[in-house]
């Protein structure tokens, strides 16, 4: 029975999660209200607060499982290279900027919710705790991938892995809001190529 309660719960809270996804990229974190998200759940109104003490743990909340999917693509992605591709860091960054756009183009209202909690973060420290947390995971992984690809001698010596990790992530958020303002006008792949390329050799 207690495991039947926790499967029912589960089902419920993924389903007020997917209502909210829905809820935020139409209407935005501002216009949308907790009724709202009951609404298109098909509950009670007070049914959300029973998962989620407030609409910002909701959005939190969204903003983390998005993360927590795109890491596990990313995790699958890059598990699936063969062995002489794994060792390559530039290859793995490639991977990784294509997982991402796979991502973006799957999960399109998901990201929507993601591009707003960064602007949010000004406003709302919950929020920008949060964005920070995911922020400091990705900036340690991508700059230990161009670590290693310049210990490799595949970029120069002479690279900031630091500044270039944060580069690489600016790229891929502005590449994520290029999208939304214009699906298909651009291929992922390419992109992910283009950015694995850098940095490049200064002049």
């Amino acid at each position: 029975m207690p495991k039947l309660a926790h499967q029912t719960r589960t089902a419920r809270r993924n389903q007020i999660i997917a209502a909210a996804v829905g809820c935020f990229a139409r209407s935005g974190y501002h216009s949308t209200t907790m009724a709202d998200v009951a609404v298109a759940a098909g509950v009670s109104k007070g049914t959300p607060y029973l998962y989620f003490p407030s609409k910002e743990a909701l959005f939190i909340a969204l903003h983390d499982e998005w993360g927590c999917g795109l890491t596990e693509r990313v995790d699958a992605a890059v598990g699936a290279l063969t062995a002489p591709a794994h060792e390559s860091p530039r290859t793995v960054l490639r991977t990784v900027a294509a997982a991402v756009g796979a991502h973006v183009v799957g999960q399109p209202e998901s990201c929507r919710v993601l591009m707003e909690a960064r602007t949010l973060a000004a406003y709302h420290p919950a929020i920008a705790a949060a964005v920070q947390t995911a922020d400091r995971r990705t900036q340690e992984k991508v700059e230990g991938l161009i670590r290693a690809g310049v210990a490799a001698g595949q970029w120069p010596q002479n690279t900031d892995p630091a500044l270039q990790a944060r580069l690489f992530t600016a790229a891929l958020y502005g590449l994520m809001a290029h999208w939304h303002l214009a699906p298909d006008s651009f291929s992922w792949d390419a992109a992910a190529h283009s950015l694995a390329e850098v940095p490049q050799t200064e002049r």
